[in-house]
């Protein structure tokens, strides 16, 4: 039996790998999933980069998901002619209007920027490396002291960590995009600069008038959206810890206890976690990662999330298919040292008491009989969800008739989803079992496996058994 990661690999689609042949070789490697950027590009781009992916995918071992990341109000200088040198104590201002570099005024992409900026409060540039505090507040001009010295280019990224930013969290631009990935039938949305459960439930309110079903993922990158986690957390269909952004509006140290926490909590709400940013950043210029980098993705593998993901290393990077291969192997390592976890349930969380019960008793299983694989017969996905997030020993393969849940099943850990047909009896479903076992080649002859699924058959019924077969 071929080794099956559980932890999973999302790739970012781009120039480096914008073609069929190489997004195969780049799923054949690992990936699980897909992320179009709708930070960069038109609705004719997405469009032909979703159609790229299904194509290069088609033929993929198990299936792979689709998400695509709606940007949201990225915050960021006008695209001004030139650049600005400043030294440390030297003065600029910010202007809700055009640039004008002779007389020391910048232009914004959103006026509301400038109106949202007190004096006293920091303003970070081009991801943190440019520190200043505002030490002048009009209604169109904000007058900032340099705290270090650098070099301003345009269009460069700004982050308000101390502001009250009063811009809404969907412009009309998420909306056309959020319309995009339904109708090319993307399986998760990823939500850009949340700051509270509202953002998720309006997102969702689009999604819904779009006549689509995605999930909505929480992109987590605000000071306010960590201020309010539990409330995102329970809206939310999983969230993202984007820490380029995060990193920049808190302190850089309280980083990496932050990413735990937020794990842990997401394991506690049952919520797919993805871990974002320069996981690999050396490797879009080199073949090798660094072992902080190493370091950096095993820890997210220790810590249980459910995917690791790829940015601008497979989107722009040199070496794309380099840096997939690398996470699989760090992944495939790091899990075989990484020991049993029993998450914090809260019963109030608990939508199934029988289907938590039988996942409960699915993952403690190994410890008493043994087993190679998970067989999670389910119409919804909700038993493989269930049985993933409590990190059994063993692969779960989520047999499902239906196909909008299948590529969806991609990003949940240790979950891989095969379509088969609603068994009619009991003796049609372990014979659809033994088919899968054939066509993927997961156990021996003599293997134990579990499965489970819902009685009587014939029907949707919900999960309500769990038993032990010896292939």
């Amino acid at each position: 039996m071929k080794q099956m990661k559980k932890t999973k690999i999302v790739a970012t689609f781009g120039p480096a790998i914008a073609s069929p042949p190489m997004i195969a070789k780049l799923a054949g490697a690992g990936v699980n999933l897909f992320r179009i950027n709708c930070s960069h590009g038109t609705t004719a781009d997405f469009v032909k980069a979703s159609a790229l992916i299904r194509k290069g995918t088609r033929s993929a071992r198990f299936p792979v998901g689709l998400l695509f990341d709606i940007s949201g109000p990225k915050l960021r200088l006008e695209r001004f002619e030139g650049e600005v040198t400043i030294a440390p104590g030297e003065h600029l201002t910010l202007s809700a209007g055009q640039s004008d570099l002779d007389r020391g005024l910048i232009g914004v992409n959103h006026p509301a920027i400038i109106s949202s900026i007190k004096k006293g409060e920091r303003v970070f540039i081009d991801d943190g490396t440019m520190a200043f505090e505002a030490v002048k507040a009009a209604r169109k001009q904000v007058r900032l002291e340099a705290i270090n010295g650098g070099t301003l280019l345009p269009g460069k990224g700004i982050n308000l960590p101390d502001s009250d930013i009063r811009i809404p969290t969907i412009s009309a631009k998420d909306r056309e995009d959020i319309a995009t990935a339904v109708k090319l039938r993307a399986d998760y949305i990823a939500l850009s600069f949340v700051r509270s459960g509202d953002d998720i439930i309006e997102a969702r309110q689009v999604v819904r008038k779009c006549s689509g079903h995605q999930d909505v993922i929480a992109k987590l990158e605000k000071r306010e959206a960590i201020d309010n986690l539990d409330n995102i957390m329970l809206v939310s269909d999983g969230v993202m810890i984007a820490r380029g952004d995060l990193g920049v509006e808190l302190p850089f140290e309280e980083l990496p206890r932050l990413q735990k926490h937020i794990t842990d909590v997401a394991n506690c709400h049952h919520k797919p976690v993805i871990v974002a940013t320069q996981m690999l950043e050396s490797m879009r210029f080199s073949p090798r990662a660094t072992r902080a980098e190493v370091n950096d993705v095993a820890s997210a593998v220790f810590d249980f999330a459910d995917a690791v993901m790829l940015s601008a290393e497979t989107a722009t990077g040199k070496y794309p298919h380099e840096a997939v291969n690398v996470m699989r192997q760090v992944i495939e390592a790091s899990e075989t040292e990484t020991p049993g976890k029993r998450p914090k349930i809260e019963a109030h969380l608990i939508k199934s008491e029988i289907t938590h019960a039988i996942a409960h008793a699915v993952s403690e299983s190994s410890g008493h009989c043994p087993t190679k694989v998970i067989f999670a017969f389910t119409t919804s996905g909700f038993t493989a969800a269930m049985i993933s997030n409590l990190f059994p020993a063993q692969p779960v393969i989520a047999l499902t008739p239906r196909k909008e849940v299948l590529t969806k099943l991609s990003l949940l850990r240790s979950v891989y989803p095969v379509l088969v047909r609603q068994p009619k009896s009991f003796a049609d479903m372990l014979r659809q079992v033994k088919d899968v076992c054939r066509k993927y080649k997961l156990v021996d002859k003599g293997d134990r496996v579990i499965i489970t699924g819902g009685a009587p058959f014939g029907a949707k019924m919900p999960t309500n058994f769990m038993m032990f077969h010896e292939s």
